[in-house]
């Protein structure tokens, strides 16, 4: 009987989860209502509640499995004492991997949550690595905040424009930016 269950509330969940990012092709998640959620899906208002509060909460669920997957790779990189190229490498492979949902994401009618939790997420690594060869924590949290705003808005024209440019292209074009600017930034002070 369990698995009977589990069977039934994975297709439900998927049928949630492909309606959610369907209308979000079309609209933002603020304006997709629970009516709109479970009438795209198939399925009734209870089932959703008995999940869900509201849209928003399913998006979220969605945003954290893919930054796990994140964290997941950018881990494994760390265990073989990557450098930047790498780190950016890998999180440019994950995006590659999961495009539809990435460009649904990084549109304009995604919300910032995942682009802010990104951020929160590979900030320490970054900060820390970059005082451990020599600059001040507030020289590393300005540089970093530096550096990621224009990495975040090359990442969402690489999305938007449907991964034209290579993986390791992008990420050489951007790990050599990041590296250069830090270097500059070391030397200056």
């Amino acid at each position: 009987m369990g698995n009977k269950t589990d069977a039934r509330i994975a297709k439900t969940n998927e049928k949630l989860r492909n309606a959610l990012l369907e209308l979000m092709k079309k609209q933002s998640i603020d304006t997709i209502s629970v009516t709109e959620l479970c009438k795209t899906a198939g399925i009734n208002r209870n089932t959703f509640y008995s999940h869900y509060r509201e849209p928003v909460d399913l998006l979220n669920e969605i945003e954290n499995e893919l930054l796990g997957m994140m964290w997941n790779t950018l881990s494994q990189a760390d265990k073989l004492a990557a450098d930047l190229n790498t780190y950016i490498r890998s999180a440019l492979q994950t995006i590659n991997q999961n495009r539809e949902l990435c460009y649904i994401i990084l549109s304009r009618h995604g919300n910032r949550h995942f682009v802010k939790s990104l951020i929160e997420m590979l900030q320490p690594l970054v900060v820390h690595s970059w005082v451990a060869m020599g600059m001040t924590e507030e020289e590393s949290a300005i540089t970093y905040t530096y550096c990621v705003g224009g990495a975040i808005a090359v990442l969402e024209q690489w999305v938007n424009e449907n991964y034209q440019t290579d993986v390791n292209r992008l990420s050489d074009m951007l790990s050599d930016l990041i590296e250069n600017g830090r270097i500059r930034n070391i030397n200056r002070y």
